[in-house]
C-alpha cells in the first residue's frame, strides 16, 4: 500500500498569502487604481482601453513564458521574478508620460501572469481533491481583498500623490516573506504523482452530473497517465474555459473603463472609488460560498446560478439611481459574481488530472487573459460610439449568454441518455 503523503497545510497557507499580498499590488492598485489615476491625467476612452489591454497583454505574455521559467528555475524563483517586475513598474510609472505608461502597465501584467501560473500551480498540487472547491474558494476570497484594499487606499489618500504607488510596491515586497516560508517547491513536484489517484473519484462524480460519464473520464485519466495530455481537454476544463471568457471580458472592461463610465454618470472620484470598493467586497465575500456550491452541486450548476444572478445584478446596477443603496448592493453582487467566474474556472483546473495541472491551469489563465485583452478594446470603442452605458450592457449580455449556454449543455447531455433508455 502506498503511504499517504501528509498535506503541507503550512505551505498552502504561505502560498495563499503570497497571492493575497501580491494581488493587492498587482490587481488592487495596478489594475483598479491606475485607471483612475490615468483618467486624472486626461486619457480619453480609446487610450485608456489601450492601456488596459497592454496590462492584459503583459499578463498574457507572463502566462506563456511561465511554464518554461518554472521548468528552468523552479516555481519559487519564477514568483520572485514576478515580484521584481511589479516593483519596478510601480517605482518607474510616475516618472513617465504617455505612451511610455504602457511599459509599467505591461510589467505589472507580466508579473501577474508569472505569479499566477507559478504560485497557483505549486499551490494546487498540494491540495487534496476532496477540498478543492473550498480551498479554491478561500484562496480567491483572500486575493479578492485586493479589490477592497486598492480602491480604499485611493479613496482615503487620493490617487494624485505617490503614496498609493509606494503601497503597491510595498505589498508586493511583503509577499516575499511567505514565499520564503513556503519552503522548496522541489519536494512538491516530486510527490505530485503520489496524489494522482486521489483526484479521480470526486471529479468523476461531477462528470456524471454535467460533462461526461465516469467511464469516459477514467479513460481520459488513463490517457493522461500514458503521456497524452496535450491531445485532450478535460470536459470540466473545457467548461471552465468558457466560464473564464465571460469573467475575462468583465474584468478587463469593468476595471479598465469603469472610471470613465462613472465620470459619464456624474459620479465624483470618491463615489467611484467607493463603488470599486463594493466590487472588491463582493469578490471577497462570495468566493468561498461559490466554491462550496461547486463542491456540493457541481460546476455546471454553480455556473448557471452565478451567471443568472450576475445578469440580474448588472441590470439592477444599470437602472439604479446614483448614490442609492441599490447601486451599492448591485455593485457588491456584480463584483462578487464576476470574480466567481474566474473562481469556477480555477476550480475546474484544480479538479483536473494532477499530471496535467500546469497545462490545464495555463489553458484557463490564457483564456481568461485573452478575453480580458479583448474586453476593454471592445467596450472602449462601443462606449465611444454608443455611449458609456454600453460598458454595463456588454457585461449583462455576456452573463446571460453563459447561463443559456450552460443550460443547453446540460439539456444536450440529458437527451441522449433519455433516448437510449427509451429504445
Amino acid at each position: 500500500m502506498t503511504p499517504v503523503t501528509p498535506v503541507r497545510w503550512h505551505a498552502i497557507a504561505a502560498l495563499t498569502a503570497v497571492s493575497a499580498f501580491t494581488q493587492i499590488g498587482q490587481f488592487g492598485i495596478g489594475f483598479m487604481v491606475l485607471p483612475v489615476w490615468l483618467a486624472h491625467q486626461g486619457l480619453d476612452t480609446p487610450r485608456a482601453g489601450l492601456f488596459s489591454a497592454a496590462q492584459w497583454a503583459g499578463m498574457f505574455a507572463g502566462l506563456l513564458v511561465a511554464p518554461r521559467l518554472v521548468e528552468r528555475f523552479g516555481a519559487k524563483r519564477t514568483v520572485a521574478i514576478a515580484l521584481a517586475a511589479t516593483v519596478l513598474a510601480f517605482v518607474s510609472i510616475r516618472a513617465l508620460v504617455w505612451p511610455l505608461w504602457i511599459v509599467p502597465g505591461f510589467l505589472i501584467g507580466l508579473g501577474m501572469g508569472l505569479r499566477w501560473i507559478a504560485n497557483e500551480t505549486w499551490l494546487y498540487r498540494m491540495v487534496p481533491a476532496h477540498a478543492s472547491g473550498r480551498v479554491v474558494g478561500l484562496h480567491e476570497a483572500l486575493i479578492a481583498i485586493a479589490g477592497v484594499a486598492g480602491p480604499a487606499l485611493a479613496a482615503w489618500y487620493g490617487v494624485d500623490g505617490p503614496l498609493v504607488f509606494m503601497a503597491g510596491a510595498a505589498f508586493t515586497l511583503v509577499a516575499a516573506v511567505p514565499l520564503w516560508l513556503a519552503g522548496s517547491d522541489a519536494a512538491d513536484n516530486a510527490t505530485a504523482d503520489v496524489h494522482q489517484d486521489q483526484i479521480v473519484r470526486p471529479v468523476a462524480a461531477h462528470e456524471t452530473m454535467e460533462a461526461a460519464d465516469a467511464t469516459q473520464f477514467r479513460k481520459r485519466s488513463a490517457q493522461y497517465a500514458a503521456g497524452e495530455p496535450a491531445k485532450l481537454i478535460d470536459p470540466l476544463v473545457a467548461l471552465g474555459m468558457v466560464v473564464v471568457v465571460v469573467g475575462g471580458l468583465g474584468d478587463g472592461a469593468l476595471f479598465g473603463l469603469f472610471p470613465l463610465f462613472a465620470d459619464g454618470r456624474g459620479l465624483s472620484v470618491t463615489q467611484t472609488a467607493t463603488l470599486l470598493t463594493w466590487f472588491g467586497v463582493g469578490g471577497m465575500v462570495l468566493q468561498f460560498p461559490v466554491g462550496w456550491l461547486a463542491d456540493r452541486a457541481g460546476l455546471a450548476t454553480a455556473v448557471i446560478v452565478c451567471a443568472a444572478v450576475s445578469a440580474l445584478a448588472i441590470v439592477s446596477f444599470a437602472l439604479a439611481a446614483p448614490a442609492s443603496w441599490l447601486l451599492g448592493a448591485s455593485a457588491l453582487v456584480l463584483g462578487g459574481l464576476n470574480s466567481a467566474f474566474l473562481t469556477l474556472g480555477v476550480y475546474a483546473a484544480a479538479c483536473s488530472d494532477k499530471s496535467a495541472l500546469i497545462r490545464n491551469m495555463r489553458l484557463i489563465s490564457l483564456t481568461f487573459c485573452a478575453s480580458s485583452i479583448a474586453g476593454p478594446l471592445i467596450a472602449g470603442f462601443a462606449m465611444k460610439a454608443l455611449g458609456n452605458d454600453m460598458l454595463i450592457w456588454q457585461l449583462a449580455l455576456a452573463s446571460g449568454a453563459l447561463a443559456v449556454y450552460t443550460l443547453g449543455l446540460l439539456e444536450g447531455q440529458r437527451q441522449p441518455r433519455g433516448a437510449s433508455s427509451a429504445s
